[in-house]
């Protein structure tokens, strides 16, 4: 057994019994971690401070720095919310959810065509995922990226798969549009930075490497497309609840013309993101790839 083996063994098993305490212990350690990457310098801290420049520009710099704190905290939040949904029990989100337009999705799955279930970034998106699974009969799969660390992967893969039945490459096409046909939903989360078949279009009038598949995918399926958010609220007891909107199939994804869909839907991410900027994925570095040249809006951190 190799030494990363054994340290991801020890921090797996560490994770599991962090997520047998209560959902809101959880989540208060995940803030307090959030809080720590705050106060203590660090490159992600610097990541989400340079994207918050660029992306709210109206802002003064002390709005953005509190913005910045409530981001890291969130981060936190998020981790422990990923914990919580790979290895958590579901009655310890009794009366924690609420669905808004839960409705699109079951219509949409009763065309049998499946349907491509739309979102970005979100800190509560793992979270998110299992919940709606658990109102499905046909489970949605999970389109995930492969990690360096492969042992993690095992652990992270086994743990989605316990509530989304499949995880699918994102590279995969044929597996995915098979999914579809077998009226399985599929997870599209399409926000992060690429580097193969993407376009540049504007996210918060910043160039974005964007990647196309999504629109592809819609236009050979032939499924609808359902775009839905998770946040993380407080109900009227003062308590952490989640709260999932789902919109109306996306009529533009199966036009001919991809750039001004590509448009839209970023868009539309930005106008979600607005609700809740504080728990959007800013430490990741979306404008990576830049028509200027590889990383330089970030060269200098």
């Amino acid at each position: 057994m190799t030494l990363q083996k054994i340290k991801t063994a020890i921090l797996v098993s560490l994770a599991k019994l962090l997520a047998k305490l209560p959902v809101t212990t959880v989540i208060g350690i995940g803030g307090f971690l959030g809080y720590l990457t705050w106060i203590i310098p660090n490159k992600r801290k610097k990541i989400a401070a340079r994207n918050l420049t660029l992306c709210f520009p109206q802002m003064s710099d002390s709005e953005r720095s509190q913005l910045l704190k409530k981001n890291l905290i969130s981060t936190g939040q998020g981790f422990a919310e990923m914990i919580v949904a790979f290895w958590s029990h579901n009655k310890r989100f009794q009366n924690r959810i609420e669905f808004f337009g839960i409705e699109n999705l079951h219509h949409a799955m009763a065309n049998n065509t499946g349907c491509i279930l739309l979102s970005c970034h979100l800190h509560s998106i793992e979270l998110s995922i299992r919940f709606i699974n658990n109102e499905l009969k046909n489970k949605g799969h999970m389109l995930a990226r492969q990690h360096n660390n492969k042992n993690f992967e095992y652990h992270i893969d086994k743990a989605r798969r316990s509530h989304c039945e499949k995880t699918i490459d994102k590279k995969d096409v044929r597996t995915v549009l098979k999914s579809l046909k077998n009226n399985h939903p599929v997870y599209y989360v399409p926000d992060q930075n690429f580097s193969y078949q993407c376009e540049y279009i504007d996210f918060f009038k910043q160039p974005a490497a964007t990647v196309i598949a999504p629109v592809r995918l819609a236009q050979v399926s032939k499924s609808p497309v359902i775009p839905w958010f998770g946040f993380r609220e407080k109900n009227k007891q003062g308590k952490i609840c989640w709260k999932i909107y789902f919109s109306e199939p996306l009529d533009y994804f199966h036009d001919k013309d991809i750039k001004p869909s590509l448009l839209k839907m970023n868009q539309l991410f930005e106008n979600q993101i607005k609700k809740h900027p504080e728990q959007y994925l800013w430490v990741h570095r979306r404008f990576k790839n830049h028509p200027k040249g590889k990383n330089f809006l970030y060269r200098d951190l």
